[in-house]
């Protein structure tokens, strides 16, 4: 199962001040709210003033591909499969993936060849995230 959380740290900005950041990461590979947590905690161990402040089930059912270099950001892309059924009416199923890229065109790019893979696929949405990573 695919998780989305929250961290949340002191970290000290350019000034030297301390100050409160959120960060939010895909966890994968995880059966229980208690896996993502303890997973966290032991990822971003010495962190100061940690805290995981939010879990929740993500929407995400795939992440197409993994990450080539340190400039690409997480996208969202709601993909609609089209066919039909038994009767012949066309039933939708809409679902999200997400993906590493350097920019929108990129990303246009990379899920124009991801849905020429499916018969009736199309993209209904595609969106840059404020994820920072996928944990494994």
């Amino acid at each position: 199962m695919i998780y989305e959380a929250t961290i949340q740290f002191i970290a000290i900005d350019n000034n030297g001040n301390d100050k409160s950041t959120k960060q939010s990461y895909i966890i994968e590979n995880a059966e229980l709210f208690a896996q993502v947590e303890n997973r966290l905690y032991e990822e971003f161990e010495g962190y100061t003033d940690l805290d995981v402040v939010a879990i929740k089930r993500s929407k995400i059912k795939e992440i197409a591909n993994g990450r080539t270099s340190d400039d690409e950001k997480i996208f969202l892309a709601t993909l609609v499969d089209v066919f039909l059924n038994d009767d012949g009416s066309e039933k939708e199923i809409k679902y999200t993936i997400a993906f590493f890229s350097k920019d929108m065109n990129t990303a246009h790019a990379y899920i124009r060849e991801y849905v020429s893979q499916g018969y009736n696929m199309g993209v209904k949405q595609i969106k840059e995230s404020k994820l920072i990573d996928v944990l494994k």
